[in-house]
């Protein structure tokens, strides 16, 4: 085959086209990489997932009339186990507990790391030591 026929020959093979990506695929990328990224960013990743209840043991009573609450009865502060073998500070109202009561708490679990636990005041006021 001379180089004339191999020129004749190359016009007639039609020319190879890249394929254009089509538009339902473009706009498919394209909200992909806007959305995915905001809905990421704009959800809590440390927020607590709730406030589960939980008991606590009083260890020890550090201190009484350390301040006062809102409706001007004195605080104790107070010394608890946690269920989770933590050992917390907090101040409760009347009744002050002794040694070994139980005391209602709240505890804020977050996905990672320990519970942050807090007082129950509102069970503490009604029911007292368990």
């Amino acid at each position: 085959m001379g180089d004339a026929e191999k020129l004749s020959y190359l016009d007639d093979v039609p020319a190879r086209r890249k394929k254009k990506p089509r538009r339902l695929i473009i706009v498919a990328v394209a909200v992909v990489v806007a959305v995915v990224p905001g809905v990421l960013l704009t959800r809590p990743h440390g927020a607590p997932k709730g406030s589960p209840e939980a008991i606590g043991m009083c260890l020890e009573v550090r201190a009484e009339n350390v301040s006062r609450d809102g409706d001007g009865a004195p605080l104790a502060k107070v010394l608890v186990a946690t269920p989770d073998s933590t050992e917390v500070e907090v101040l409760l109202p009347p009744p002050v507990p002794h040694p070994g009561d139980f005391i209602p708490l709240l505890a804020d679990r977050h996905r990672k790391g320990p519970a942050d636990y807090r007082a129950d005041l509102e069970r503490w006021k009604s029911e007292g030591a368990q």
